[in-house]
């Protein structure tokens, strides 16, 4: 099978890449810029817009079976007209695109959260709704919090757990389902494969629950330290004492933080067990195969001697 992957320099783009590739399918990437030649590779900016039918004549060209869509940002931020762009409208284009040029089933990666009409996740349900009208075999893939290699939001959350002092919200107990990125790229491929209608959203999860308390703790355990003082403070204050210790170039990605740790997932249905054929890894046997990394960023500012105060709740 001929499958485009979309975002594959991502995360979970990379790692559904590699999937497929080991199952022996042939995966056309995208770049923001191909060397002429390269007949597995096509340009994709979804900050630029490219109309329906240059989609749909370049994707005939392709001659692919799937479309599978990983595009987007690593961490959640406030609407704006950019991230309207790149995780709805773009994608709902391509979704345009390809069912025009005859393309029969199309898989999305969205996210899996409690609450359906906040900013960050608004977009991705906006794209995934258009996905779902299409008269095509339209496939929503929603996980809980993806750690793993590559995984930004939770190297994040890593330099979060490593707090001298940590911040707990007092609804730091909301419960999430860490999914390895492998695994969510192995349920991916499975989609990708299955025989007959695949049509519909599908929630995937990892082997337990943890409340963010207990996920900070796995994550800071893992790297080797011991338990910081914590401190229970309301959310708004939470984001206050953010404000106020972290460094002017860092807070926008404190914000994104934040904003992650502040939306519980939990699997109303998890689809993670069929797909896998088996019951996915549980957290802590996730970070013994890939234990968790810091961002170097953050690894510069904690050598400089600065600290963190942390949050915790909710997911990705």
């Amino acid at each position: 099978m001929r499958v485009l992957v979309c975002g594959s320099s991502g995360c979970i783009g990379s790692a559904v890449v590699g999937a497929l590739r080991w199952r022996g399918h042939r995966v056309v990437q995208t770049r923001r810029s191909v060397a002429d030649g390269d007949i597995d590779a096509i340009t994709l900016d979804f900050a630029r817009v490219t109309p329906v039918d240059d989609w749909a004549r370049q994707l005939a060209a392709l001659d692919v079976d799937t479309v599978v869509n990983c595009a987007g940002t690593p961490l959640p931020g406030p609407a704006s007209p950019l991230a309207d762009r790149l995780h709805g409208d773009a994608p709902a284009t391509l979704f345009r695109g390809a069912q025009r040029a005859g393309i029969a089933r199309i898989v999305t990666v969205s996210a899996l959260h409690s609450d359906g009409g906040d900013d960050a996740w608004r977009a991705k349900h906006s794209a995934d709704k258009a996905l779902l009208r299409l008269d095509v075999d339209g496939v929503v893939v929603r996980p809980s919090f993806v750690y793993g290699p590559g995984s930004r939001s939770a190297e994040a959350v890593a330099d979060l757990a490593l707090a001298r002092i940590r911040i707990v919200p007092k609804r730091g107990h909301a419960l999430l389902q860490p999914i390895h990125v492998f695994e969510l790229a192995e349920a991916i491929a499975a989609l990708v494969e299955r025989t007959g209608a695949a049509r519909g959203v599908y929630e995937v999860a990892g082997g337990d629950v943890v409340s963010c308390r207990e996920l900070l703790e796995a994550m800071r355990f893992a790297q080797g330290a011991d338990a910081p003082h914590a401190v229970s403070l309301p959310m708004p204050l939470a984001r206050i004492a953010l404000r106020l210790t972290r460094a002017p170039a860092q807070r926008l990605r404190d914000a994104a933080v934040l904003r992650l740790l502040t939306h519980a997932g939990v699997a109303h249905r998890n689809a993670a067990p069929i797909l896998l054929g088996r019951a996915p890894s549980t957290f802590a046997e996730g970070l013994q195969v890939t234990p968790p990394t810091r961002s170097p960023s953050s690894k510069a500012s904690r050598a400089r001697g600065s600290h963190w105060l942390h949050p915790s709740r909710g997911a990705l």
